[in-house]
């Protein structure tokens, strides 16, 4: 609560300069850091004529605690990689499933069988601040699936999971240990989408009394606790949960990077760690040979054919001439999968269609492109691998001469194709989105400038979303 003298009537305070946000003289205030380090707070205490009178509280915040536990994130799928020896008990799972990335780290397959999964002893507090979060892959969605619990004597103190009857992502803290408890859930607001890479993030917040569920890094509902969860000394058990005594809800599907948390994560951390991966980062900037590299870890390296470096939007950039084109050696994207991609192009002149960037599919029908069709720009997913009968198409309008930032994201849990269209020159920002969308996967290759007449330049792909 802030005071001042007797003549204030309001207060604006806030964490940028001018504060925004106001309050009335006697009413509390409360904040809770988003991130550790060096912090600024604003306050101004404002008069009856208006008058502001203003004061900075200048503080470090301490850096949150790291997560107590992490699995599924390396070489050893048992291993915790905290260095705090939660190392699990693998019984059944497949270890060598793909992963979210395209020549990336495997993920770990579970059969829906509850004599299998993973299990290590307790980890968690969970009559305290907690969180639980993992990359998750639904694979059938007929009954209840659970991806993560720790036990009490007879019921899940909480339950991260699918529950089928609503078809949604769900996280649940049981009030006590007893079959039937009373549980408080929090529910995603889109459907579960089987077969889609979805982060979940699962928290109790024992400072606000609440339960929340992240989905993608956006928070999806929020639920008061009546009574606290119970203290569970029991097993943590990936892949499944106890209810009423008995193992249940088998997870069929795959796991990747599962951590956990003495404590509630904030709204920023659930965004970071929901954040999609640098699958390309192609800058142009070469300037000479016929090589444009991938910054990115996973070395995606371009080789250019009949096209010429020149000046780009950001710097140096690669001009086609309608002939040439640009491609790697293997696939960059699942494109069955959340994806964006960002890049600057530019038209030399109106009416000559070319492709911006696509990835490669059978039979000439690409599972993915961002073209310029003589007028307009447009990102372009087909709906089949042979023989489509439809097109989702998110345009844009195209300029020709004018350097165009151009950003196409694939989400594959919402379901929708979007193209945003900016120009170098301007702040403005145009988007489109086409609806009921649905990705299929080829493991062609990446090209970028077949048929275009102009330029390309700083050329980035994330595989999952971008936050």
């Amino acid at each position: 609560m802030f005071s001042s003298s007797a003549d204030v009537v309001k207060f604006r305070w806030g964490f940028t300069d001018p504060p925004s946000t106001e309050v009335a003289v006697g009413v509390p205030v409360r904040w809770a850091p988003e991130s550790g380090g060096p912090k600024t707070l604003f306050v101004e205490a404002v008069d009856g004529a208006g008058v502001p009178t203003r004061t900075l509280f200048q503080f470090t915040v301490k850096s949150p605690t790291p997560a107590v536990a992490s699995w599924f994130a390396g070489d050893d799928p048992s291993f915790d990689s905290t260095g705090n020896g939660h190392d699990l008990v693998l019984s059944g799972v497949d270890v060598a499933r793909a992963g979210r990335t395209v020549g990336g780290s495997g993920a770990i397959g579970f059969d829906g069988v509850v004599s299998t999964g993973a299990v290590t002893g307790k980890v968690l507090d969970t009559a305290r601040g907690i969180t639980v979060s993992a990359w998750v892959r639904l694979g059938g969605g007929a009954v209840d699936r659970t991806v993560v619990s720790q036990q009490g004597g007879v019921e899940s103190a909480f339950r991260l999971g699918f529950d089928a009857d609503t078809r949604r992502w769900t996280f649940a803290v049981a009030e006590k240990d007893a079959a039937g408890s009373a549980q408080r859930t929090v529910r995603s607001q889109g459907l579960a989408v089987v077969g889609a890479w979805t982060h979940l993030t699962g928290t109790y917040d024992d400072v606000s009394g609440e339960v929340r569920l992240y989905v993608d890094g956006a928070v999806q509902e929020r639920v008061p606790v009546v009574k606290k969860g119970f203290s569970a000394d029991g097993e943590l058990w990936i892949g499944k949960a106890l209810r009423g005594g008995v193992a249940a809800e088998a997870w069929q599907g795959d796991l990747m990077e599962m951590r956990a948390w003495n404590r509630a994560v904030t709204a920023q951390e659930a965004r970071e760690i929901a954040a999609g991966v640098e699958v390309g980062h192609w800058m142009f900037n070469e300037g000479n040979g016929s090589t444009a590299i991938d910054s990115s870890p996973y070395a995606h390296d371009m080789r250019l054919t009949g096209a010429t470096w020149s000046s780009g939007a950001v710097g140096p950039g690669v001009r086609f001439g309608g002939a040439g084109s640009a491609s790697t050696g293997e696939a960059v994207l699942y494109t069955d999968q959340s994806f964006t991609v960002d890049v600057w192009a530019r038209v030399d002149a109106a009416g000559t269609p070319g492709t911006v960037v696509a990835q490669r599919g059978p039979s000439g029908v690409e599972p993915f492109a961002l073209r310029y069709d003589g007028v307009r720009w447009s990102a372009e997913i087909p709906d089949a691998a042979v023989n489509p009968t439809k097109v989702w198409r998110a345009k844009g309008d195209a300029v020709a001469g004018v350097w165009t930032h151009l950003v196409a994201t694939y989400d594959a849990n919402a379901r929708t194709l979007s193209l945003e269209v900016g120009y170098r020159d301007t702040a403005e920002v145009r988007k489109s989105t086409v609806a009921r969308v649905s990705g299929w996967n080829s493991d062609g290759v990446l090209t970028v400038g077949q048929g275009l007449v102009g330029g390309v330049d700083e050329l980035e792909i994330v595989q999952g979303p971008r936050l």
